[in-house]
């Protein structure tokens, strides 16, 4: 008799342990997101502001969607119409009430955006970064864009080609706290170290087309002999161009810049810019979708596999674009599908463009 009241109790303290613990077992499951259901599925891409590179972000977020089988409210994109991480924040605190399954955000300050994206993972939401790096030990599971600093350095040595006998660079960028911004610069300035070329301050324009343009007439007015340009975000490049024209700097000034917009492109074909060096921002859109979607159906581990995550990052690489080889980009685009608004239809390479890079 004793000995079924002592199994008893054992039975009883063992069945209280696990009501007990019960709450702490149910936490810990839910902190890897399990598999979710297509029909439930949703993920939203959050860029940074309204400018073209960022439509090419959308484009690829849309393409995505429609080769995943998506409705249209099943991959949302959003930008502020400026460069605002309060916007950012408030974006994800929407979307984190909403329950999405999944959030990929370019943080303007990762910094800034960090405690918001933990949140989000915290409440069982994919997070995952694109265009910026996150910071060191983030929540973000993914990185998924450009190796930042080794293509500034590839911009560097493109500058390092155009003007051997050295002169004085302006840099204008749209951040001071943005990683990739630091890194393009890092890279360029590392690139160009011990060449001749000195730099001048960058420049910070806030996101601002407008006052990206007045800083770089600025800059121009200030060095009347600037031989060389860098700008850093896409807008950077067209506005450098713009202002160079009107001082009557083209091919006197050289240009290097960022990313292949419209027009970007065309500043390329008249030959006021001389580089750019051109993300696969259509990539990172596309594959940030992607990739959380596999996450969410297939499970971390396949998805990683599939799409060749290492450390975790998909680095989505760079093509730098010159006059010399601009039909050959328009080539490998129109070969992988990926929309632009510009065409070298009855264009041809100006020879001494061609002649500057051999």
């Amino acid at each position: 008799m004793e000995k079924q009241k002592a199994s008893s109790t054992r039975l009883l303290g063992l069945w209280l342990l696990i009501v007990a613990l019960a709450p702490l077992l149910a936490s810990c499951a839910c902190s890897e997101p399990g598999p979710t259901d297509a029909a439930h599925f949703k993920v939203v891409v959050i860029g940074k502001s309204v400018h073209p590179y960022w439509s090419n972000v959308e484009t690829g977020v849309q393409a995505a969607a429609k080769d995943l089988g998506l409705r249209a409210d099943q991959a949302v994109f959003f930008v502020p119409p400026t460069e605002d991480v309060t916007k950012q924040i408030e974006t994800m605190e929407t979307y984190i009430a909403q329950g999405v399954t999944g959030i990929a955000v370019a943080p303007s300050d990762p910094s800034a955006l960090e405690p918001v994206m933990r949140k989000a993972a915290d409440a069982g939401i994919i997070v995952t970064t694109l265009d910026t790096p996150p910071v060191d030990d983030s929540v973000s599971l993914v990185y998924i864009g450009t190796d930042n600093y080794a293509a500034g350095k590839v911009a560097g040595e493109k500058m390092v080609q155009l003007l051997p006998a050295g002169g004085t660079v302006g840099i204008g960028r749209g951040s001071d706290t943005a990683l990739n911004a630091l890194q393009r610069t890092d890279g360029f300035l590392d690139a160009v170290a011990g060449t001749g070329i000195e730099t001048l301050e960058p420049f910070n324009d806030k996101e601002d087309a407008a006052q990206a343009l007045e800083l770089a007439n600025s800059v121009l007015s200030a060095n009347p002999d600037l031989t060389g340009a860098f700008g850093v975000y896409a807008y950077n490049g067209p506005a450098w161009a713009t202002a160079i024209k009107e001082a009557n700097r083209v091919d006197r000034t050289k240009l290097v810049c960022f990313d292949a917009t419209t027009d970007i492109i065309n500043g390329i074909k008249e030959g006021v810019i001389d580089a750019t060096v051109a993300q696969r921002e259509f990539d990172m859109g596309y594959k940030s979708v992607y990739l959380i979607y596999l996450i969410s159906t297939q499970g971390q581990a396949a998805a990683f596999d599939k799409m060749g995550v290492v450390n975790g990052i998909i680095d989505t690489g760079v093509d730098v674009i010159t006059q010399a080889n601009l039909k050959e980009y328009q080539i490998q685009l129109n070969t992988k599908g990926i929309p632009h608004k510009w065409s070298t239809q009855e264009w041809e390479p100006a020879q001494d463009e061609i002649d500057q890079w051999n």
